[in-house]
């Protein structure tokens, strides 16, 4: 279950709209603090190549809540 609301929120944190991008990326530190969370390898290789791509995003309250 929860790497398909993973799989939704990555989709969403690489769209054009800076505000879709930001509360996604708020979604995605919240799934990560969940006790007891876990990813496969391939989800995870994933989840940090759009982190990092969140770190020079143009909005700067995105890049820094990506640094989080």
């Amino acid at each position: 279950m929860a790497n398909m609301v993973i799989t939704t929120v990555l989709e969403k944190m690489t769209g054009k709209d800076k505000d879709y991008r930001y509360m996604e990326t708020s979604d995605l530190l919240n799934e990560l603090n969940k006790e007891g969370f876990k990813l496969d390898a391939e989800l995870e290789a994933k989840v940090s190549n759009v982190v990092i791509q969140q770190l020079d995003d143009a909005a700067g309250d995105v890049s820094g809540l990506a640094v989080k």
